[in-house]
């Protein structure tokens, strides 16, 4: 085995390990309850670190990789946004504004417009993994009561909506200025929409359409280099365009 097919091997087993973690949240939470969930969830959030540097340090990014990382971000919070509802009805407020952001970056995607995550996007991403970790610590008694038990009867009698409205705040906000600053984005791109820009925009995806008509599917997907080339065309774009030519 080579360098460059090891190096992908071992960036996305990275990936994949954070894919298992986060589907086995929900049966760990009901069996070993929040602290184990926490340490769970705090991994599968670190991991979403790691395999991100390895990718740039070992120069093992790829097409296949970027999706499989993107898909695993969506599953993470969608996983645990399932389980803390079960613990408090206020973590559907986050998920209403994360179907919001959903809604817009496709209706981008469709328009051709640059769907990537931008500053905020990250920014929340690190808060709703601070803040769901630290909703199954506040439901874990045991844990509370390790801390001290003055600290576990005052946890105890505070009232559960003010504690999570609380939490969750900062999640809100953080989804609420992603959400504003990719409809700022799409009105921004829309105004440069005038038929010279589409018509530039389509010369452009001909050429690099062109450019990858002899090249495999599997190349394009699992080669670094190709991936550095054509990571701006856009992975689903890329994607729906390779699906086009192996019709």
């Amino acid at each position: 085995m080579n360098n460059k097919k090891f190096n992908f091997l071992i960036t996305n087993f990275v990936t994949l390990l954070r894919v298992i973690g986060i589907f086995a949240l929900i049966p760990v939470f009901k069996i070993y309850g929040g602290f184990a969930t926490f340490m769970l969830s705090a991994s599968c959030f670190l991991t979403d670190c790691i395999d991100g540097l390895m990718a740039r340090e070992l120069k093992s990014s790829t097409f296949f990789g970027s999706l499989f990382d993107a898909l695993s971000d969506k599953a993470f919070l969608v996983v645990n946004m399932i389980l803390l509802m079960s613990i408090s009805p206020l973590a559907i407020v986050p998920v209403f504004f994360e179907l919001g952001i959903a809604y817009v970056q496709s209706v981008k995607y469709n328009k051709g417009m640059n769907i990537k995550s931008n500053m905020f996007g990250k920014v929340k991403m690190w808060i709703a993994g601070i803040i769901i970790s630290m909703s199954y610590l506040l439901v874990d008694k045991e844990f509370l009561n390790y801390l001290g038990s003055n600290l576990a009867i005052n946890m105890n009698d505070l009232n559960e909506i003010k504690l999570f409205s609380v939490l969750f705040m900062p999640l809100v906000l953080s989804e609420i200025l992603t959400l504003g600053s990719y409809i700022k984005e799409y009105f921004d791109e829309n105004k440069k929409m005038t038929p010279e820009f589409k018509n530039t925009k389509e010369e452009e995806e001909k050429k690099i359409e062109e450019e990858i008509s002899n090249v495999s599917f599997k190349e394009i997907m699992f080669e670094h280099e190709y991936y550095e080339k054509y990571k701006d065309y856009g992975n689903l774009k890329l994607v729906r365009t390779l699906s086009r030519k192996n019709r």
